[in-house]
């Protein structure tokens, strides 16, 4: 189950606490005690004695990066680095826990949308590490690491935007706040009806067989979009009414029409931490070492970098390997695709290539089976088949 649970009551009071509290207050300092105040107080709700393991995890995170410097700096780095993975195994992959001790970690690793906290502080670790940002003090790091509104899926904001927002929000108007609630009700309905419509009525997991299961391999992908961006729509919504902001997550991913702009569109907040930490790094080193003689292929390979790792933070098993180089082959294609056309068109004709609204309606339609199919890729019942594929 999803944290926070929509459907809790805990949750809503502590959202209309935060409103309470947080949109007179002007004190910046205030501010930032009482969110995390609130922060800790919907985690103690939902897990009682379970904040305890939370705060430690996050006070050794922060310590780790409050060494200075040097040789001691990277070690601890390494091992907290290690030590996160660990418990991402943990969370991930539970029926491989053998010790009951370790296993009970995992219910709390679950309700904090673990996933997220680990990329968060990895964002944190890379922003203090490179000298762009101070560390923050434990107070700001709760916000950053554990935001009420952002942990049960997400976005996952970077330290940058983070930093930016301002102390003191400015005052949301009557307007603004309309269209925050809107929002916030928009996301409910497209959870809760319209996208539970959907799965009950037409999603079988794929057992249906048959014909049928082209059709629910698009109603999947459609399902997955409804569900996943409402928790989006709903954690902007409430980050606009409190003046903590979420970063948009979604923007149309269906009208994609290449896998380059699907994932420019689709989970962006995720796409830009990948592009960030994994595809750029490893495409300037693999530059670097070519000399940039071989674009494509260092494309290719850092796609592979990027979304194989990526596969794997959703779910440690083969089918999301397999994910990871789909989607790795599918911005491959992309690449390669439009370095052809601008070879064979020039940039001039490359343009009038992009505007033509046929062919913008075709590419859009092939994006959108693509993307499909990769949705229901990992997906797929595999264990009636491949029984030693079973946990996935």
């Amino acid at each position: 189950m999803l944290f926070p649970d929509l459907f809790n009551v805990q949750f809503w009071w502590i959202v209309a606490l935060a409103m309470i509290v947080l949109v007179p207050l002007r004190h910046a300092g205030l501010r930032r005690w009482a969110f995390a105040t609130i922060n800790l107080l919907m985690i103690a709700l939902m897990l009682k004695s379970g904040v305890v393991a939370v705060l430690a995890m996050v006070a050794v995170g922060w310590l780790v990066l409050r060494v200075g410097g040097g040789r001691f700096a990277t070690i601890a780095t390494t091992a907290a680095g290690l030590a996160a993975l660990g418990l991402f195994l943990v969370h991930k992959r539970p029926d491989l826990v053998t010790s009951s001790g370790v296993a009970r970690i995992e219910p709390v690793l679950g309700a904090i949308g673990y996933s997220y906290v680990v990329l968060r502080w990895i964002e944190m670790a890379r922003a203090v590490r490179s000298g762009r940002h101070p560390l923050p003090d434990p107070i700001a790091t709760i916000n950053y690491l554990l935001p009420f509104h952002m942990l049960a899926a997400g976005p996952i904001q970077s330290f940058d935007e983070f930093r930016a927002q301002p102390a003191i929000p400015r005052p949301l108007s009557a307007a603004g706040a309309l269209r925050a609630i809107e929002r916030v009700a928009f996301g409910l309905f497209k959870k809760y009806v319209v996208a539970q419509a959907i799965q009950r009525a037409f999603l079988t997991g794929f057992h249906a067989g048959g014909m049928y299961t082209l059709l629910e391999v698009q109603l999947t992908y459609i399902w997955l979009y409804l569900d996943f961006s409402a928790y989006s729509d709903i954690a902007v919504g409430i980050g606009r009414l409190i003046g903590f902001e979420a970063p948009e997550n979604f923007n149309h991913p269906y009208l994609a029409r290449n896998m380059v702009m699907f994932w420019e569109r689709w989970h962006i907040s995720l796409s830009m931490f990948i592009r960030r930490n994994l595809f750029i790094p490893a495409q300037l080193v693999m530059t670097r070492y070519d000399g940039g003689r071989h674009p494509l292929r260092i494309a290719a390979l850092a796609f592979l970098v990027a979304f194989v790792p990526c596969g794997l933070w959703h779910r440690i098993g083969w089918p999301w390997v397999a994910w990871g180089l789909y989607h790795a082959a599918g911005l491959t294609i992309s690449t390669a695709y439009r370095l052809w056309l601008t070879r064979k068109l020039g940039r001039k004709g490359v343009l009038q290539y992009m505007e033509n609204p046929w062919i913008h309606l075709v590419m859009s339609a092939l994006t959108f089976e693509f993307a499909a199919l990769g949705v229901a890729l990992p997906l797929f019942p595999y264990e009636d088949i491949f029984p030693w594929m079973s946990s996935h």
